[in-house]
């Protein structure tokens, strides 16, 4: 077998992570066929949407390519007819929300289905590692292309490459460029490199660390913990589903959000107080305050905190809970 100019491969993806792999991954080679989730009630209206893979796949971008929406891909009978219809070289599973099993899964393949995931293996494994690496303040993340097996993102690694993470980076900025980065390396290797000598290094298990999805309980923010576990938050959970407070009873996202550059104190605020004093609103947190820049209230559309401030017309001790 040559190089990239005669692989084919099928796509198995369905969240936004794997949506943009896929758009990248399209400008290198067109899949022969794509399976996702099927599409669920979202919405006020509980009106039903597809997955961002299927509203891709639907706008007519990759053509009239096969496409299965299935909420089990490994017994589906139209995605086993496919794969033995349209065969391929491997097929990429990539942010799919399903677990993949023989004969899908294809372990006794030399590569069988390989996974993007946006974390430098084995840290990170679960479905959040964009969000709890900033959840964390990590500095660093990266980008792990392996073959997948029974256990959890435990794979033998492929390719790997790391992500440095700023104070401006929330999870959708990272999470566009660890797109970049695995789709970016796994072109060049696979443009450079014969499929049969690809080469898969096995995991240090003793490194291993997890990062389960967050939970409807986390998204809520504690004014009582330290500001910058508060902006780790923030930015991990921005911009959806968006870390949540209450003011005066109503729910609201914060968006954005900074920790002052000098440390601020007041010995008589309590966690959640505002201060509404400068031209953006302050929340006093476990350890000092926190600044917030984005917002949106419930109801409201997306705004600046500026603005939010000016219309809120709040009492002195007012407080976010």
């Amino acid at each position: 077998m040559g190089r990239d100019v005669s692989l084919r491969y099928a796509y198995f993806g369905s969240g936004t992570f794997a949506a943009r792999c896929l758009e990248l991954l399209g400008a290198w080679r067109t899949p022969s066929w794509v399976v996702t989730a099927p599409s669920r009630p979202s919405g006020r209206g509980r009106k039903e949407s597809p997955t961002p893979v299927g509203d891709m796949m639907r706008s007519g971008r990759f053509g009239s390519i096969p496409l299965v929406e299935t909420p089990d891909a490994s017994s589906c009978g139209d995605v086993l007819a496919l794969k033995e219809r349209i065969r391929v070289d491997f097929i990429f599973v990539v942010d799919f929300g399903q677990i993949v099993r023989e004969p899908v899964l294809a372990l006794g393949d030399p590569v069988g289905c390989l996974n993007i995931h946006p974390s430098l293996l084995p840290l990170y494994r679960g479905a959040a590692p964009i969000q709890r690496a900033l959840m964390d303040g990590a500095d660093e993340t990266g980008v792990t292309v392996f073959k997948l097996v029974r256990g959890m993102d435990s794979g033998p690694i492929l390719l790997q490459e790391a992500v440095p993470v700023t104070e401006a980076d929330d999870c959708a900025s990272l999470r566009e460029r660890a797109a970049r980065t695995g789709v970016g390396m796994f072109v060049r290797h696979a443009s450079a490199n014969p499929i049969e000598n690809w080469s898969f290094t096995p995991q240090d298990e003793s490194r291993a660390t997890r990062a389960p999805k967050i939970t409807p309980d986390e998204e809520r923010i504690d004014w009582s913990r330290p500001s910058a576990e508060i902006a780790g938050k923030i930015r991990a959970l921005s911009p959806k589903p968006g870390a949540w407070t209450t003011m005066r009873g109503r729910r609201v996202r914060v968006l954005s959000a900074e920790v002052p550059p000098r440390a601020l104190c007041s010995e008589c605020a309590v966690p959640g107080e505002l201060d509404m004093g400068g031209i953006y609103p302050l929340v006093w947190t476990g350890d000092g305050a926190i600044v917030l820049c984005t917002l949106q209230a419930e109801g409201k559309k997306i705004q600046s905190a500026a603005d939010w401030k000016n219309g809120l017309r709040a009492a002195m001790g007012e407080c976010l809970v």
